[in-house]
Formats: structure tokens, C-alpha cells, sequence
């Protein structure tokens, strides 16, 4: 039940055993094409995506090398692990990171970005993560980009917990660049990311004199596509064969029911911790869909209750960075569902009664049920 990678279904495992073609025949180009047409639609744009050999934050790297410049300021909004990673990829390329940061568990406001903009007013470039997989916090994406848009600004968001499991629309709400990964709501595993590139970035990239990247070239990426629907280096082929099965059973559920889904699962699981005694991080209005952070009441200790629940076969994630001890987290992304959410609140009570925390166990799995009595058809 960790944030990545998560569980993958059996057809995507016995897509990887599949005898591979060779990257440069008319076979795999197919198999290719067709993953970046899924993107598209599962990503719900009509930009150009690509899809690298490497983890999420690949594309990450991908989006500062290709457009961000040493001369260049970028704002950088970190409310956790994954918004500081931007500001660590800017200040690695050269260029000044403005770091707009709120406190771990709070969403960034429109009007603290609008803020930032007009006290620098030359900033070029805004870095956002839409789903804090640190903090269980979803931001406001959609008004941060109608505030990046009014600046003529270029906004570049981290969707990789987003992107498959909650409404995205980077066309509609104004993204330049969308990056996403494999192992988290696309249920694939780890090791392929995928990046959109919107026309205003391609603006940026287009006129600059010499772009620092071989490997995630973004214009010679787009020229090996449009020539051959191909890569221009070797693709990891087990994992795009996997990648395809995913998608296609992805869009088989429906964009509108996975969302829901994916909402209806984290408002059971939010409502059975709650029910057990415990309390959410993510401030409240700002809760992420695919995941949910929890704090530790004072008298649980973190490594006794992760090992505790491991011991009756739940993984969960611990917190990150300045968080660590004090909450753990639970994803309920791709193919969660029910069973899974009743199983983890079964453990959770059962874990905490073990520990000696006062609360009744059996309240988590009657909350959540009586959330799936009201939703479930």
C-alpha cells in the first residue's frame, strides 16, 4: 500500500514475459506509437508526450534542461519533498530558484503565487507539484495556472501521483510542460517517464542557442518520433510492453470512473483512520486522491507500527525528510479498491489495539463500509 511502486496488475507482469521485438522494427514502433496515443488521452492532451527510460524524476530533469537557463529565475512552490526536488533541479542546471515554500501538510495558494510573481516580476518559469506524494496534499493546480497564465509565465508541474487517478487537464487549465511516471496511478513498474511538452515551451526551447541534454533531448526526442515513431536510444521494452497492457486496461475503466474511483477509496480510508482515533495531515479542503498521509498520536511509535504492520502483511510508507517519524502513509491508486481499504483498516486497528492506543479497532472498517453502503452500485 506504499506510493510507488505499487501493486501492478497479473496481465501487466505477463506482458513483461512476452518475447520482445527489437526496438528499431515496424513491430515495436507499432506497440510505441500506440503508448504515446494512450498518453495523450490518459493525460487528456493533444500536445506532444514523450515517454523516457528512467523514473519520474527524469522528466523532471527533462523540463529545466530543456528550457530553463542559467540566466533565468525560476519560483519554485515546494510544500514538501517532491516541489523541493524542483528547486534542487533548477539550482543543479545554474539557473535561481525562488523558493515560495508553506508549511508540510498545507496546499500553495493562487494568491501566494500571484504574490511572489509581482514582488519579481521577472521570474520566467514556475515549478509545481500537483499531488505532494510527501504530505498527501493536492494543490489547487487549476487556479495556480489560470495566475501563471494572467503573468505570461511558464508552468511546469509534477504530476507523476496525479496523472491516472484524479482529474488532470493541462490543456484546458493552461500547463506548458505535464511530467508523470510509471509506477505510481498507471500502475506499471518503475522505470518509464513520461513528459508533455505544450506549445509555449516549445517556444522557449525552440530559441535557445544550445540545449545541455543528450539523453532527454526534448527537439531531437520529437524529431525521432515524427521520423519513425521511435527513440532515438535503446527504450526499456519489457517495461513499455507492460506500459501498454496498463493503459489499455486503463482506458477500458473510463477516465470518469477511475477518478472516481480513486476518490471514492480515499474518502473510505480518510474517514476509517479518522474513526480510529487518528489524524490527517493534508490540511483539510486540500486532501490528496491517491494517497493519504496520517499522524502518529504521541504514544504510537512509527518503526513499532510499520514492522507491526508488515508482520500481518501491509506495507505502508513512513514520512520523508522532516516528516519521518511522525506520519505514515497509505496509497490507494490503480487497481485499490474495496478489499484492500477494508483490509488495511482491519490491520490498522488491530496494530494499534497491539501498541496499546486506546480506540475502538473495529470502527475504521464500519466507517469505511458505511462510506462504500452510500457510493458503491
Amino acid at each position: 500500500m506504499t506510493p510507488g511502486p505499487v501493486l501492478f496488475h497479473p496481465r501487466v507482469y505477463q506482458a513483461m514475459a512476452r518475447v520482445g521485438f527489437h526496438h528499431r522494427t515496424p513491430e515495436y514502433r507499432k506497440t510505441f506509437k500506440e503508448c504515446v496515443s494512450m498518453m495523450k488521452e490518459i493525460m487528456q492532451t493533444e500536445n506532444d508526450v514523450f515517454i523516457f527510460t528512467g523514473s519520474g524524476t527524469l522528466p523532471m530533469d527533462a523540463a529545466i534542461a530543456n528550457c530553463v537557463s542559467s540566466s533565468d529565475k525560476v519560483l519554485n512552490l515546494t510544500g514538501g519533498k517532491f516541489g523541493e526536488r524542483w528547486a534542487e533541479i533548477t539550482e543543479t542546471f545554474g539557473a535561481k530558484s525562488i523558493r515560495l515554500e508553506v508549511e508540510w501538510g498545507k496546499a500553495i495558494k493562487p494568491e501566494m503565487v500571484s504574490e511572489a510573481i509581482e514582488r519579481e516580476p521577472d521570474i520566467k518559469f514556475v515549478t509545481l507539484c500537483h499531488n505532494e506524494t510527501s504530505t498527501a496534499v493536492l494543490n489547487p493546480a487549476q487556479e495556480i495556472a489560470k495566475i501563471t497564465n494572467k503573468h505570461d509565465k511558464i508552468l511546469i508541474v509534477d504530476g507523476i501521483t496525479s496523472v491516472g487517478g484524479d482529474y488532470v487537464y493541462p490543456d484546458k487549465w493552461g500547463f506548458d510542460i505535464l511530467v508523470t511516471g510509471s509506477q505510481k496511478c498507471l500502475g506499471c513498474p518503475p522505470g518509464l517517464g513520461m513528459i508533455m511538452v505544450g506549445s509555449r515551451a516549445w517556444e522557449v526551447i525552440n530559441k535557445r542557442e544550445k540545449n545541455p541534454s543528450y539523453y532527454v533531448n526534448l527537439p531531437s526526442n520529437k524529431k525521432s518520433f515524427e521520423k519513425k515513431s521511435d527513440t532515438p536510444y535503446t527504450p526499456a521494452i519489457p517495461l513499455i510492453y507492460a506500459l501498454h497492457e496498463s493503459l489499455t486496461m486503463i482506458l477500458k475503466e473510463g477516465y470518469e470512473n477511475r477518478v472516481k474511483r480513486h476518490r471514492l477509496m480515499a474518502k473510505a480510508l480518510r474517514s476509517g483512520m479518522e474513526a480510529l482515533g487518528l489524524q490527517l495531515l493534508a490540511e483539510k479542503g486540500y486532501e490528496s486522491n491517491t494517497l493519504t498521509a496520517i499522524r502518529y498520536p504521541n504514544e504510537v511509535d512509527d518503526i513499532a507500527f510499520r514492522k507491526a504492520m508488515q508482520k500481518h502483511g501491509i506495507l505502508v510508507a513512513g514520512g520523508q525528510a522532516r516528516l519521518k517519524g511522525k506520519i505514515f502513509r497509505v496509497a490507494h491508486m490503480n487497481i485499490i479498491a474495496e478489499r484492500e481499504i477494508l483490509l488495511v483498516l482491519a490491520v490498522a486497528g488491530l496494530v494499534l489495539r497491539e501498541l496499546e492506543f486506546k480506540c475502538e479497532s473495529e470502527a475504521g472498517v464500519a466507517a469505511a463500509q458505511e462510506i462504500f453502503s452510500k457510493n458503491l452500485k
